[in-house]
This record gives C-alpha cells, sequence and structure tokens, in this order.
C-alpha cells in the first residue's frame, strides 16, 4: 500500500528524460532503445586469449553515467532498481555461459572498499546471480591502489594493472569456470588482468559482464 502511495503522489519518471513510466527502476522506451541493450564485445587479442566472452549492458553516458555516479560516490543505494533493470534486458547471455558457474566481482582496494562501504558491482550484479543459481564468492583482492586510469592509454592502463590483482587466501579456483562482473568496461584492462590472474590459479573457462561501457 505504501510503494502504490507513493507512486501516485510521486509518479515515477524514466531516469534519463521527464518521460513517466509504468514502474519505478524503468526507463521510457526511447531510452531503452538508445541507452540499455546486452552486446557482445569485440575482445582484443590479449583478451581473446584469456575471455571466452566479454558483454555490457549499456551505455555509460547520460542518465546510466549518473545513477552510477551517484551509487560509488555519493552512496545513493536507491538507484539500484535503474541498474537491476538494466541486466533484466540482457537475459540471453545466459544461453552462452557454460554450467556451474562461479561470478567474480572486481575487487576494489582495501581503502576505498573501506571508505565507500561496499564494493557497487556486488550490489548491482548480486540479485541477478542469485535468481539465476549463480554464487558471487570473493576469490579476488587487489594488492595495492592503483593511479585513476581514466586519461590513460590501454597500454599505459596494462602496465600500472600489472600485478595489482591476487587471488585470495585459501581460494579455490582450479576448473571453475568463472564469471567476472564489473561496473564499468573502458578498454578492458581491468577485465583482461583479472582474468589473467585468474587463468594462472587454474580456472577454466572465463567470462565477463559489464554493466556499461564507455565506448560501444
Amino acid at each position: 500500500m505504501f510503494s502504490v502511495l507513493v507512486d501516485f503522489l510521486f509518479p515515477p519518471r524514466c531516469p534519463n528524460c521527464p518521460a513517466y513510466v509504468e514502474r519505478r527502476g524503468a526507463f521510457c522506451a526511447a531510452c531503452a532503445r538508445r541507452l540499455v541493450g546486452l552486446r557482445a564485445v569485440a575482445r582484443p587479442a590479449d583478451a581473446a586469449e584469456l575471455l571466452a566472452g566479454i558483454w555490457t549492458f549499456g551505455h555509460y553516458r547520460e542518465g546510466v553515467r549518473d545513477l552510477l555516479r551517484a551509487l560509488k560516490y555519493q552512496k545513493k543505494k536507491s538507484v539500484l532498481p535503474y541498474l537491476h533493470a538494466m541486466l533484466a534486458a540482457g537475459e540471453d547471455v545466459w544461453t552462452t555461459l557454460q554450467r556451474p558457474l562461479t561470478a567474480v566481482a572486481v575487487p576494489l582496494a582495501a581503502a576505498r572498499a573501506r571508505a565507500r562501504g561496499f564494493n557497487q558491482t556486488e550490489l548491482i550484479f548480486a540479485p541477478w546471480l542469485a535468481a539465476h543459481g549463480v554464487p558471487l564468492e570473493p576469490l579476488l583482492v587487489r594488492t595495492r591502489e592503483t593511479a585513476p586510469l581514466y586519461e590513460h592509454t590501454r597500454a599505459e592502463r596494462r602496465r600500472e594493472l600489472r600485478g595489482a590483482f591476487a587471488a585470495a587466501a585459501g581460494a579455490c579456483i582450479e576448473g571453475r569456470n568463472i564469471l567476472l562482473v564489473d561496473d564499468i568496461m573502458t578498454t578492458g584492462t581491468t577485465l583482461v588482468e583479472c582474468a589473467r590472474t585468474l587463468k594462472r590459479a587454474g580456472a577454466a573457462h572465463i567470462y565477463a559482464c559489464a554493466l556499461t561501457s564507455e565506448h560501444l
């Protein structure tokens, strides 16, 4: 009753434009066509050796970018329904992934995790993964903080991230199929470095899903 009353007093709107939508968490049809949708990413050579596939669920721009920034930097968990809705539009990815499967979120550095209080990627993907019976496990750790990468070339990112991830103490990775998940993919270097660490620890098939991409 409370949610019905809230929707009556404050009708839900698209997070990207003023249009009204049927339910809270939805994009309007026009914005969804431009910003949301499952896409297979063309893998660069180093990624093709390590990742059996990479998919994204939307574009990192306009309202989608604002939602992610609100979650990460303002800790506004109220935006999560919109991000969860983006994943719900990409159900076809499950037909490609080999089971059994374990999901691993790209880890934050310890200091950043403490300051933020959560790993935003885990909050975004956990309900979707649970709905499909895929456990989310902390099999990776970040060994050090890295410099901001948004203005770096792919080669510079690769150098900065080298050795920045390690298998978690006691993690059982040998022979497992892994789905790496992250919130934003720019060049894919972070996902590749995580996959490299998992592959060295004996992972079988490794896939990657990022909620958004800057360049698609």
